[in-house]
């Protein structure tokens, strides 16, 4: 088996095979591969068709001898496969033994639409308030400082130390604020965080209303003799929202009832009480 050499179906890179048994693995693109003349029969069962490759070892592995576990990398579950070898069960200790019908209650397909339509309102309306706070710290920075009306004496625009300091530090406080909103909009796809992300979501938004509606007051923008721009700035921030609230309460229609059919399948499999 040493020196045999094959294309990868996958690349078209080239791959040399040192085992008969294990699947190797494409060098340029991580693809398993089977040689020509290796055997497709399970290690452990000569004459079983192999029906997956475990992924510590490389093992060629038929149902009886695999163990599938599902382990939780980076806020979404993988679905891992180890042989029975205490090597590579060591290695696959991070993740839980997979309970098939645990598995099966839990599937989560049908709300695969709705959670694509979820993360794509709340990150349009996320995007489109960083983009609101980013236009309103500049403008206002420009308006205080580079305007008449900004610098008019006695100050349309009230400060707490020199000119401008409440502009830049509330400005920039929105601006983290829309960066949390941002974040926790990208974690509404985490089937497991859906339902706090959605109520995050909420209420990162009624604080970002409420700053945005002070900020307004405490720059004296009712009096802008530009009424255009307070009319844009109102209208952006309305649409950023609505896309944005839209987006928080599907995720917690869809959180809850997800968290439901968890609960639910804990009971039925006596893994928590009623």
């Amino acid at each position: 088996m040493s020196g045999e050499r094959i294309l990868c179906p996958v690349c078209g890179g080239e791959v040399e095979f040192h085992t008969k048994d294990s699947v190797t693995i494409c060098t340029y693109c991580a693809s398993p591969i089977l040689g020509k003349y290796q055997s497709r029969n399970c290690v452990n069962h000569k004459k079983t068709l192999a029906k997956a490759v475990c992924h510590v070892c490389g093992d060629l592995i038929c149902e009886k001898c695999l163990e599938k576990r599902v382990g939780n990398y980076g806020g979404k579950l993988f679905t891992i496969i180890n042989c029975s070898k205490k090597s590579c069960i060591d290695e696959s200790s991070w993740a839980k033994p997979l309970n098939p019908e645990y598995q099966r209650l839990t599937n989560m397909d049908w709300a695969d639409s709705v959670d694509n339509s979820i993360l794509r309102v709340t990150g349009l309306g996320a995007i489109m308030m960083m983009l609101f706070e980013l236009f309103f710290i500049l403008s206002m920075v420009y308006i205080q400082y580079l305007t008449p009306w900004g610098l008019a004496d006695p100050p349309n625009i009230n400060y707490w130390f020199f000119i401008g300091d409440n502009v830049i530090v509330l400005n920039i406080v929105g601006n983290f604020l829309s960066a949390m909103i941002l974040q926790t909009a990208l974690q509404v796809f985490v089937h497991e965080r859906q339902l706090a992300s959605g109520i995050m979501l909420f209420f990162l938004l009624i604080l970002e209303v409420l700053l945005l509606v002070y900020r307004g007051l405490v720059f004296g923008l009712l009096y802008y003799p530009i009424q255009w721009y307070l009319a844009f700035l109102v209208g952006a921030f309305i649409f950023a929202t609505l896309l944005i609230f839209v987006g928080a309460m599907m995720a917690i229609r869809i959180g809850w009832k997800k968290r439901k059919q968890f609960e639910e399948a804990r009971v039925m499999l006596g893994l928590r009480k009623s």
